[in-house]
């Protein structure tokens, strides 16, 4: 009977849990009291069964300091922090492969310090390496599984994310979790037959982040089309700075 019970609870949570995630880059600026976010918080919230993979950025990487000193930014990481279906990443700019590997060191650095902080769970659970180059020459893979190696020798169990924003060759999957191959327009995406351009056997690590996306999509329609990727994104601007309260309840709805 208790393996019965156990089957039963296994398969009720897979009936009822997402297939795709959401990776929400958390650009804007929280505010007081992380109110400004607070459209995130209800999104995330009321789709307890979505997972969500949220980029904090608070000034272009982590800062300087050894964990953050505004108030607002520790309120919203926290509550972020407080839903058991959100993973925090920070983000950590690669200038396409140009940027000094101490200075990289230097911001996964930080971000892993912020779970020592003691007034607040401000832990951060991965890192987001934005401008990710797709080149495939043997430097350029060095540089990236280095940035990978050391995020993970810093912070246990990271999760590592990519973005290059475009097709990425295969080898650079081996050193991330997800690997975000579109990062453009609704247009743009709509004039590319990119979803074949994925190999199946990389389209469970692959994301879509999608910008500047009009009122009338049909978003439902879409993100069925995605299925079979990691996570997606539909965001209202082209900095993810704006939010459509509407637009985040009918993308969490469709994964």
């Amino acid at each position: 009977m208790r393996l019965y019970a156990i089957l039963t609870a296994l398969l009720l949570a897979f009936a009822f849990s997402s297939a795709l995630d959401v990776l929400l880059p958390l650009y804007l600026y929280p505010d007081e009291g992380a109110s400004a976010w607070s459209d995130v918080f209800f999104t995330i919230e009321s789709h307890s069964a979505v997972q969500f993979i949220v980029v904090v950025n608070p000034n272009s990487g982590p800062g300087t300091s050894s964990h953050p000193t505004d108030q607002n930014i520790i309120s919203g990481v926290s509550k972020l922090n407080s839903y058991p279906n959100v993973h925090t990443v920070g983000y950590v700019l690669t200038g396409h492969g140009t940027r000094n590997h101490t200075i990289i060191k230097a911001d996964v650095d930080a971000y892993a310090q912020w779970a020592s902080y003691s007034g607040a769970n401000i832990a951060i659970g991965g890192i987001y390496f934005d401008e990710v180059s797709s080149e495939t020459t043997s430097t350029n893979y060095d540089y990236y599984n280095a940035s990978a190696t050391y995020a993970r020798s810093v912070m246990p169990s990271a999760q590592v994310v990519f973005n290059p924003g475009y097709r990425a060759p295969a080898q650079l999957f081996e050193f991330c979790d997800v690997m975000v191959e579109f990062e453009d327009t609704l247009a743009h995406y709509q004039n590319q037959s990119i979803l074949q351009q994925i190999p199946d056997g990389l389209k469970g690590q692959s994301a879509v982040q999608m910008l500047n996306t009009t009122e009338g999509t049909n978003v439902t329609h879409l993100v069925g089309e995605m299925k079979n990727l990691k996570a997606v994104y539909f965001g209202y601007d082209d900095q993810y700075k704006v939010w459509n309260k509407e637009l985040l309840r009918v993308m969490a709805d469709a994964v």
